[in-house]
C-alpha cells in the first residue's frame, strides 16, 4: 500500500529510515488549479477522500483565473453576466451540473494516481515518486 503524504514526511525524520523500492511510495500529486473547471471527477474517484467538493463556489478563482484557460472561459462569461443580466433563465448545457472548488488533503493521500487518469480538464497531474527519501537517508548506494 502507498504512503501517504504525512508517512512519507515521518520517514525523511527516521534517521536511516529509507524505502525499499518505488512500489512503495505514492505518487506526488499535483494540482493545477487554473486549469479545474470545479467537476469532481477526481473527488468521485478518490478512494482516500483526500479530493473532495468544498461546498462553497469560489467566484474569485473564476474572475482571477488565466484567460485562455477553462475556469478563465467560465470567468469571462461570469462577467458578460454581471454586466448585461439576463431577462430570464438561463439555458445551461446537460453536461455542466455544478461548479464547486476541489479540496485536496495531501495528508491523506495515497499518491495513487486515480484523480490524475479521470481528471477531463488535466488539472492534476501525478508525477513520479521523489527518491529523495532514500537517497537523503543514505539509503543502498554502489561503493
Amino acid at each position: 500500500m502507498p504512503l501517504t503524504h504525512r508517512g512519507r514526511e515521518i520517514l525523511r525524520r527516521v534517521p536511516g529510515g529509507h524505502l525499499r523500492g518505488a512500489p512503495a511510495v505514492g505518487c506526488e500529486i499535483v494540482r493545477h488549479e487554473e486549469l479545474c473547471v470545479g467537476c469532481g471527477t477526481c473527488a468521485r474517484v478518490c478512494p482516500s477522500g483526500a479530493s473532495r467538493r468544498g461546498g462553497s463556489f469560489d467566484v474569485a478563482q473564476l474572475l482571477d483565473a488565466p484567460e485562455g484557460s477553462r475556469r478563465g472561459e467560465l470567468g469571462a462569461a461570469l462577467r458578460v453576466l454581471m454586466r448585461h443580466p439576463p431577462e430570464g433563465p438561463i439555458e445551461v448545457p446537460e453536461r455542466v451540473t455544478v461548479y464547486r472548488t476541489i479540496v485536496h488533503d495531501a495528508e491523506i493521500c495515497l499518491g495513487c494516481g486515480a484523480c490524475a487518469r479521470s481528471c477531463p480538464a488535466g488539472a492534476v497531474e501525478a508525477r513520479p515518486p521523489r527518491t529523495d527519501v532514500a537517497q537523503a537517508s543514505g539509503g543502498d548506494q554502489d561503493t
